[in-house]
């Protein structure tokens, strides 16, 4: 299978402003500074063997606007903005990733106060395309502040069937495995300035260890500090990720080629 936008060869010919690092240990990567959808529309279909993604939860609406005063940069960027259009959004993005993806889509959404309508609304408009829910329980989740309101310890990774997708087919490298993740939110601050929400590594490297197989080309629409893709590479597995903002598009790239 070959991974390519017109004009090029290969979707992993090149990294811009890079020098050539699309090959680390085992995998082949690239990243794209452009709108997923956007992207996405340019691809064939069932272009990638798997999806694996974590949106915006659009969940902040207006609550951080202090933030910048404090040394935050992540105010200013429309993933933690109270977007209107979220849940039409999302639906298109997911019908896009289903094409291109050809074995399954693995969302990672958490429901929460401001978003927990649009993510059921998700999960009851493709009622008929999902192929099951996995649970992220986090043991270190942060307790609720709030009196009279339960602390939130899990999220879901919401298993879409891609374009050709065979039941028959969903397997698991790992015998026995439950549906039910444990593993800790990350605790690495590096980044903590620069973005509000990076995904736990061991959590992403499970899911690839776990649900896809060696070479398997996985494509991340929404890859902010490219964790997945640095569990990608280091696992044998090759990435392509689209990243909008420009910063978080710059610090992925130094991430994956200091990994």
């Amino acid at each position: 299978m070959d991974w390519k936008l017109e004009g090029q060869t290969s979707l992993f010919d090149f990294i811009p402003n890079v020098e050539k690092p699309s090959i680390t240990r085992g995998g082949r990567y690239n990243i794209y500074n452009e709108d997923c959808l956007e992207f996405m529309k340019k691809q064939s279909d069932c272009a990638f063997d798997i999806t694996f993604t974590s949106p915006p939860y659009n969940d902040s609406g207006n609550e951080n606007d202090g933030c910048e005063e404090k040394g935050f940069r992540h105010r200013k960027y429309n993933h933690v903005e109270n977007r209107k259009d979220w849940f039409e959004w999302q639906v298109e993005c997911i019908k896009q990733m289903q094409r291109i993806t050809k074995k399954f889509v693995l969302y990672n959404v958490q429901a929460i106060l401001n978003n927990k309508a649009d993510v059921y609304r998700i999960i009851g408009h493709f009622a008929d395309e999902i192929h099951m829910i996995l649970i992220w329980y986090k043991p270190n989740a942060q307790p609720q502040h709030y009196s009279h309101r339960i602390s939130n310890c899990y999220e879901m990774v919401i298993v879409f069937k891609g374009k050709d997708f065979n039941k028959k087919k969903f397997w698991l490298n790992t015998d026995g495995q439950r549906n039910v993740i444990v593993k800790n939110i990350n605790a690495d601050r590096t980044y903590s300035k620069e973005h509000r929400a990076i995904m736990s590594y061991d959590f992403a490297e499970e899911i690839i260890k776990n649900y896809t197989e060696p070479e398997d080309t996985v494509f991340d629409a929404f890859s902010g500090l490219a964790t997945t893709g640095i569990a990608c590479v280091k696992n044998g597995r090759n990435y392509v990720g689209t990243e909008l903002d420009k910063r978080y598009y710059e610090l992925s790239l130094e991430r994956i080629k200091n990994s």
